[in-house]
C-alpha cells in the first residue's frame, strides 16, 4: 500500500476520533483541535498540489476527508457558541432567552409537594402485602398526584429498597437484643 493512502487514512481516523471526542465529552480543547483540524486541512490542500493525478481511492479518501473537516469545524463552532452562552447565562448576562417568571432553580427541582408524598405514602402502607405497582394503581396514582408514570414507579422503587434496607434479617436479630 501506498504510504500516501495511509497517510491519508490515518488522516481520516484522526478526524473520526475527534468527532468522537466532541460527542463523547462535554469539555476539550477547542484551540487544539482547531489547530489540528487545519493543519490536515492544509496537508490536504499541499498533496492535491502535488499529485497530477488520483487514484479513485484517493479521491474517495479525500472527499471523505473533505466531509469530516466541515463536519468538525462546524461542531467546534456550535460547541464553543453553547459554551460561550452558558458562560454568559452563569454570569446572570441576558442572552435574549424568555424564562417563565414562576421558573425558579432550587437545590432539588423535583422534589414532590407533601400532598404527593402523602398520596403515594397512603398507597404504599395499603399495599404493604404486595408492593408492587400495576396498570391500575399506576393510573390512579398518577390522576390523583399529576405526578408522571416514571416519576411514581421510581418512587415506589425506591420505597421498596428502602423499606428493605431498614429490615434485619432473622439471623441477626438474636445479636441485637
Amino acid at each position: 500500500m501506498n504510504s500516501h493512502i495511509e497517510s491519508l487514512r490515518l488522516i481520516e481516523l484522526h478526524l473520526k476520533m475527534h468527532i468522537t471526542t466532541i460527542c463523547t465529552f462535554p469539555v476539550f480543547d477547542a484551540e487544539i483541535m482547531n489547530s489540528e483540524i487545519e493543519a490536515h486541512a492544509s496537508f490536504i490542500q499541499s498533496y492535491l498540489e502535488r499529485i497530477p493525478y488520483l487514484s479513485n481511492e484517493d479521491s474517495e479518501l479525500i472527499k471523505s476527508i473533505s466531509n469530516l473537516i466541515k463536519v468538525l469545524r462546524l461542531m467546534v463552532r456550535e460547541r464553543l457558541d453553547l459554551h460561550s452562552k452558558l458562560f454568559k447565562l452563569s454570569e446572570g448576562t441576558d442572552l435574549g432567552l424568555s424564562v417563565d417568571s414562576s421558573f425558579s432553580i432550587s437545590a432539588r427541582p423535583n422534589k414532590f409537594s407533601k400532598e404527593q408524598i402523602q398520596k403515594l405514602e397512603e398507597w404504599y402502607e395499603s399495599s404493604l402485602e404486595h408492593p408492587y405497582l400495576n396498570s391500575s394503581s399506576t393510573e390512579y396514582l398518577h390522576s390523583s398526584t399529576g405526578l408522571t408514570k416514571m416519576q411514581i414507579k421510581n418512587w415506589v422503587s425506591n420505597k421498596r429498597r428502602k423499606e428493605k434496607s431498614n429490615q434485619v434479617s432473622k439471623e441477626l436479630e438474636p445479636f441485637l437484643n
